[in-house]
């Protein structure tokens, strides 16, 4: 809506169009000539302005200016006929009628569209355009506002990912998750009065802005949007718990843009993403976060493109038998300088872009190489989350193990947890197709997840990997030493294999095949090696 400012500009310019068109009537000889017809124009503008209203009065206005004091001859004197003014102004009242009510269906057209603009159609929120106007409206008016207070004229926003909602949509389709999405933004605004508006940000993500509030009472927001990520969401009949992540930022004066704001909101959930957590307020230190993983990605893409990535191999020991029984591959990256980046430091990273599916094409490919030069062994592959549920890969497997000879029992996949919790049912389908091939298929890290024992019974596995966390302490900790033999009598009792990682003393390795446990893999034994070097090595009998 217009300032009363912009209201004094656009009165003083109309009236100022009105007398000039006045005058060029009266300085052109009168009414006789076609002049009259130049006060149309501010007529019009006064329809594009104030709509009917403001035409109407205008044309009143125009009439009476061009009207019965207005000489149709004024070099003779002569005054119009009362008819021929009046005729006249009925004339700019049945334009400024018509223009008038034309700009206010334009406008009201106008206001639908924008406000269509404005909304999410899939649940009524607004989405993303509402989001910028609205604080293209409030930012500039809270800097402007001159007060000494920063928490009078801070503005927060509140980025609100709904981490599984693509479970909700694959289990029951795109009115659930809809529905879901805007349950919660609707929820949160009833119970949270300092919430100015929430909107649709993406699929899966809300925005909620927050006006003068600083980030202790922020707290409060945050817990409330906790605690509905607490409660129980019932959709088409079935309940469900949805799971949050939330990251924020406090705007003060002098504020800065909305796209900005927005980019730093996201940049906090971003790092409570990445460390795991519910909430992250932002930090400028995330930044170089940010940034780092960005050009760790866009090396690594060029490592790939240029050979700099290769396959160590470690190999896993049967216990009862000292001799090697397979290898696990182990991505390197290669520095300039001769030396390997370990991929730890950087496929945490890479696992949740679209990058992990080249690499991960590439692992599998480089172990077909070893498989066809070690036709004896087996080599285990770790499967990322995007990796377990990317269809085209797991169509392609298959025709890359035929194309090389491969039988398919000679790899074996590792997943971890975190792949099962995403999608359970989705996942146990997979692993049952995996195993249908051929391929064995064993749950990485195992102990380290909150329900391990529950997956045992309904996933289809072939094997169990038992983190080094329960190795390390086995020769000193009692505890350790049950929780371990507790670990391995499960698996043996459902006939899976069992290998444990980070065995590094021959004491550990005693106390391992003591309790039934049929590999291991460790500094003990070997460390990794690249395709030359594990060409030539060959195990030391225990």
């Amino acid at each position: 809506m217009p300032s009363l400012q912009s209201h004094r500009a656009r009165l003083l310019y109309l009236f100022t169009l009105l007398g000039l068109g006045t005058l060029i009537v009266y300085a052109t000889g009168g009414t006789s000539f076609a002049y009259p017809y130049l006060l149309l124009i501010p007529i019009v503008l006064a329809a594009n302005w104030y709509h009917l209203r403001g035409a109407l009065l205008m044309s009143i206005a125009a009439g009476f200016a061009v009207g019965p004091w207005m000489p149709m001859q004024v070099l003779t004197g002569e005054m119009q006929p009362t008819a021929n003014w009046v005729a006249r102004l009925l004339l700019y009242g049945f334009i400024g009628l018509f223009v008038g009510l034309l700009f206010q269906r334009l406008n009201q057209n106008n206001r639908i569209l924008m406000g269509a603009m404005g909304t999410d159609p899939r649940t009524g929120l607004p989405n993303q355009g509402a989001l910028d106007s609205d604080l293209g409206r409030l930012l500039p008016q809270m800097t402007s506002g001159r007060r000494v207070d920063q928490r009078a004229s801070s503005l927060a926003m509140l980025l609100i990912q709904v981490t599984d909602l693509n479970e909700v949509l694959e289990a029951m389709g795109t009115n659930a998750a809809d529905e879901l999405v805007g349950g919660l933004a609707r929820k949160l605004k009833e119970d949270t009065p300092k919430i100015l508006d929430v909107y649709r940000f993406g699929g899966n993500e809300l925005i909620a802005t927050v006006g003068h509030i600083d980030q202790e009472s922020l707290t409060s927001v945050v817990d409330r949007i906790a605690d509905l990520g607490e409660e129980m969401w019932e959709l088409q009949g079935i309940p469900v718990r949805i799971q949050l992540a939330v990251g924020s930022y406090i705007s003060t004066p002098p504020h800065i843009d909305s796209q900005e704001m927005i980019r730093r909101v996201h940049t906090a959930l971003l790092a409570a993403r990445d460390r795991n957590q519910f909430y992250c307020p932002y930090d400028a230190t995330q930044e170089k976060s940010s940034v780092d993983r960005m050009l760790l990605i866009s090396n690594l893409r060029k490592g790939l493109r240029n050979h700099e990535l290769e396959l160590f191999y470690q190999p896993k020991i049967c216990l009862e038998t000292g001799q090697s029984c397979g290898s696990e591959a182990l991505l390197r990256w290669r520095q300039a300088d001769g030396g390997h980046i370990a991929p730890g430091l950087f496929m945490p990273k890479v696992e949740n872009t679209t990058l992990i599916a080249p690499v991960t094409r590439f692992v599998v490919q480089q172990s077909l190489t070893f498989l066809q030069q070690h036709p004896e062994q087996t080599v285990s592959v770790n499967f990322a989350v995007r990796n377990l549920f990317d269809k085209e890969l797991l169509f392609d497997l298959p025709l890359m193990l035929d194309q090389a000879g491969i039988d398919p029992g000679q790899m074996e996949i590792e997943i971890t947890e975190r792949a099962l919790i995403n999608n359970p049912e989705l996942a146990r389908v997979i692993i049952g197709e995996l195993r249908s091939l051929g391929f064995q298929v064993s749950l990485d890290d195992f102990g380290t997840g909150y329900s391990s024992f529950a997956y045992l019974k309904h996933l289809p596995l072939t094997g169990l990997k038992i983190d080094r966390a329960f190795v390390k302490d086995l020769e000193h900790e009692p505890r350790a030493r049950q929780l371990m033999q507790c670990m391995v009598d499960v698996a043996n009792a459902l006939n899976l294999s069992v290998t444990a990682e980070g065995v590094e003393n021959e004491l550990q390795a005693r106390i391992l095949r003591d309790m039934g446990c049929q590999q291991a893999q460790g500094f003990l034994f070997a460390r990794p090696m690249p395709l030359d070097q594990i060409r030539n090595w060959r195990p030391r009998l225990q």
